[in-house]
């Protein structure tokens, strides 16, 4: 079987692909395996830790409404309190059915003891502030305060539990995915060794052989054609360009020697080619001559009927720019007569706008005083709120003042009055600031009422401007119209001159043409023979340059050894 160059590459290519692919299969097999366990660590035991936190959410939710209800006795917290503790059975039922995990198990049962614990107490305490039961009540409290604290300590200690298994899940994945990486970095190693002693192995079989061909063909660029033998044995690609470069060098040899040979009649032919040449081209000069100087006193001819026609044609120009002026200056006259009607009109829209103004900013200004008077009346509801805030500040000190009498049946009483105390002095704020913004209202109505007036004054003024405008607009246009009535007869009078212009012009440029004609017929003789004159001596420098090559050629030539 022969051995080609193809197939070793092929060879060596799918050794080293065969490896890589088993690093990639072991690779991905691995890979998998993680992916497998950080799915599991995101889907399973994080959502875990995620559903323990939201059972203190919810718990810490339900102490919320338990405290504003006993704040407030607002039913709307009883009823979210009651969600909550829906919230959490349902919660922490789910997490149940999730947990795998003895300890967690046990953790979460006796959360869920003390969420039924705290439960029971909230509605014992609810059903003590509904009866009025002040002594049972405060009892309650202080008892609910250390059943609140072990919910808070059993829900931060799973918590804890629950981290504490996620890193150390964390710490089993990390480990693998290292344990896969050196197998992997191992894969690699084993496979660029083997890439690399595959490599030198083909290098150095193909190498070998393109040396001694370069080596050939190096003493060829140096014009040496007597050692172009080869001697390679191998029997693939490399082995058919040796064969085919001799057989190239030899062709060359046998090339060179023909041009050798044809280099030397093609000098001596180039020799009688140029001798021709010079004596052609003394002849055309004779012609050219001649012809050269009819052509230039044609050429005079032409040039003075162009000026005589260029002068006519200006004034005929002349005539006809005038001409289109002057019917430009008509245009321009109607269009300002047209412009004149329409600024009347459009003063007299003025004048409806500006009375129309007038009577919108006196009604704007009825609306703005409007404006001051109801402000007024909203400061006094202010100061009125801001009394009954004082009042109800001053009847909650007092409530205050008796619960502490009252000592500890008195202390849910104290912390009620300090709440509506509180409520007091924030509406006491809240009309204090409503009275400011109420204050700066009235004065930017009054500066508004002002500039009002002084816009109906100044749109009074602006009206009998207007009227002057009217009268100026129509005294205008009647000037206009009598220019426009001058410019036409002007621009007929020019019209006339233009199109006997215009004739002249059209004689003078059909007797240039004529001469144009003849002394074209000239220039075409003359260049006739001026074409002629220059391709003799294309032909005898051609001539002169193929002897110049043919000797180059020689030179080149003796620079090959061909025996």
């Amino acid at each position: 079987m022969k051995w080609t160059v193809r197939k070793k590459l092929y060879a060596g290519f799918s050794t080293f692909f065969i490896i890589l692919i088993a690093m990639m299969a072991v690779s991905s097999y691995e890979m998998r395996a993680i992916d497998r366990t950080y799915s599991t660590l995101l889907n399973e035991d994080v959502k875990r830790l995620v559903m323990t936190k939201e059972l203190f959410t919810t718990i810490k939710s339900a102490q919320a409404s338990q405290r504003g209800y006993l704040l407030t006795g607002d039913e709307e917290s009883l009823k979210n309190f009651a969600n909550a503790h829906d919230t959490y059975k349902e919660t922490s039922k789910q997490l149940m059915e999730q947990m795998d995990d003895p300890k967690a198990k046990e953790l979460l049962e006796q959360l869920d003891q003390l969420e039924e614990e705290f439960y029971d107490f909230s509605n014992r305490l609810f059903a003590s502030k509904a009866q009025n039961q002040q002594t049972d009540y405060l009892m309650a409290l202080q008892t609910g305060r250390q059943i609140v604290k072990n919910v808070e300590e059993k829900v931060a200690e799973l918590v804890t539990y629950q981290e504490q298994m996620l890193q150390k899940q964390e710490q089993q994945t990390s480990a693998q995915a290292a344990s896969a990486q050196s197998f992997a970095l191992t894969l690699g190693i084993i496979s660029i060794i083997v890439g690399v002693i595959v490599a030198f192995s083909i290098g150095r079989s193909v190498s070998k052989p393109v040396i001694a061909i370069a080596n050939v063909a190096e003493k060829m660029a140096t014009g040496d054609l007597t050692k172009t033998d080869i001697h390679i044995k191998n029997k693939d690609e490399l082995g058919d360009l040796a064969a085919s470069f001799q057989k190239m060098a030899q062709t060359l040899r046998d090339l060179i020697q023909q041009i050798a040979e044809n280099a030397d009649h093609v000098a001596a032919a180039s020799e009688q080619l140029t001798a021709s040449a010079e004596q052609t081209s003394k002849a055309t000069e004779q012609i050219t001559v001649t012809m050269q100087e009819v052509s230039a006193g044609v050429e005079k001819q032409v040039q003075k009927i162009d000026e005589t026609s260029k002068t006519i044609q200006d004034m005929s120009d002349a005539v006809q720019q005038i001409a289109n002026n002057a019917q430009h200056a008509s245009t321009l006259a109607n269009e300002a007569a047209t412009k004149a009607t329409n600024g009347e009109q459009a003063v007299q829209v003025a004048v409806e706008q500006m009375n129309s103004i007038n009577n919108t900013v006196r009604n704007s200004a009825e609306a703005v005083k409007q404006l001051g008077v109801r402000s007024q009346e909203i400061g006094q509801i202010t100061r009125a709120i801001t009394e009954i805030a004082e009042q109800t500040n001053l009847l909650a000190l007092n409530a205050a003042i008796e619960a502490a009498r009252a000592g500890e049946h008195g202390r849910g009483f104290a912390i009620v009055a300090d709440e509506v105390r509180k409520l007091a002095e924030q509406s006491a704020q809240s009309a204090q600031q409503i009275a400011q913004l109420i204050t700066a209202i009235q004065e930017e109505t009054e500066k508004a009422v002002q500039s009002m007036e002084a816009a109906t004054k100044e749109v009074a003024a602006g009206i009998e401007v207007v009227n002057t405008a009217g009268d100026s607009f129509a005294q205008i246009k009647q000037s206009v119209r009598d220019v426009t009535d001058h410019v036409q007869d002007i621009t007929a009078s020019i019209q006339q001159m233009a199109n006997g212009a215009e004739q002249v012009v059209q004689s003078m440029q059909l007797i240039a043409k004529i001469s144009e004609e003849a002394a074209a017929g000239t220039q075409e003789v003359s260049a006739a023979t001026e074409e002629q004159l220059a391709a003799m001596e294309e032909i005898s420098s051609s001539a002169s340059s193929l002897s110049n090559m043919a000797e180059q050629l020689q030179t080149l030539i003796q620079k090959f050894k061909l025996h």
